[in-house]
């Protein structure tokens, strides 16, 4: 059984549609990528995905059910099924907390484990996202946007959600850490997470990716398992993104 359906969403916006009828699925331990140019509707995909905009058409399916964000905790009564480490970390982060009640406070929320469960399990992503531990006792305001990046990635992994939603996750991290995201990432994926992330970083979707949707101006151009898109692109505008990476080129 899928994990998560999309069937037919869309959101029309002041008579102009911002993202129309598209439609996929994903299984656990699969992982999607969402490519396109800057506008094309990924982040409003992603957001309509985790509820944060209510669609004009369409539907979400999750585990077999129509999925809404706000009963869920009350239908579920285990854990979130599906969290989000946004592109704006920062912006997403509480900034008068530290980096040691950030990680616990999912815990906390859902009543898992006593003070001291929870600080150890907070020590332990830390490390597993490559946190340093002295900043923990910071706040936000102290932190680059790689390190605001690593911690919310590791909150939205506390409660070992089935789907990681992402936007643009390697954007803000140098190559040695987005080298160590891409193996963390492939790692959840290993164990069963499934992946849905919007990146202009096409050699890490290549990598990192089962299957590929290509949008453009709010619609789908084509979608598909990666290497066949990526050795044999389908539309002219699929094309055009991968020339403007030399390594991904593909010569016609």
């Amino acid at each position: 059984m899928n994990l998560l359906s999309v069937k037919g969403l869309g959101l029309q916006r002041e008579g102009h549609w911002a993202l129309k009828h598209v439609s996929f699925s994903i299984a656990p331990g699969e992982a999607w990528g969402v490519i396109g140019e800057s506008g094309a509707g990924k982040t409003t995909l992603l957001n309509l995905v985790l509820g944060l905009l209510e669609p004009t058409e369409g539907r979400i399916i999750l585990e077999g059910a129509p999925w809404s964000p706000l009963p869920e905790r009350q239908r579920r009564g285990r854990r979130p099924r599906m969290q989000a480490v946004f592109q704006d970390a920062l912006a997403s982060l509480p900034p008068h907390r530290t980096g040691w009640e950030i990680l616990q406070e999912p815990l906390e929320v859902w009543r898992r484990g006593n003070a001291h469960a929870r600080r150890t399990a907070a020590a332990r992503m830390a490390a597993r996202v490559k946190f340093p531990e002295v900043s923990l006792d910071q706040c936000p305001e102290a932190w680059s946007g790689g390190l605001a990046q690593r911690l919310c990635l590791g909150r939205a992994l506390m409660l070992g959600p089935a789907l990681l939603v992402l936007d643009e996750p390697f954007s803000a991290l140098d190559p040695t850490l987005g080298g160590h995201l891409l193996s963390l990432l492939l790692s959840l994926k290993a164990e069963g997470t499934a992946l849905l992330l919007v990146s202009h970083d096409l050699p890490s979707v290549r990598i990192l990716c089962d299957q590929m949707l290509v949008v453009h101006e709010g619609q789908s151009l084509c979608q598909g398992p990666v290497g066949q898109l990526l050795s044999n692109p389908p539309h002219p505008r699929l094309q055009a993104l991968l020339e403007a990476v030399p390594r991904l080129a593909v010569r016609t």
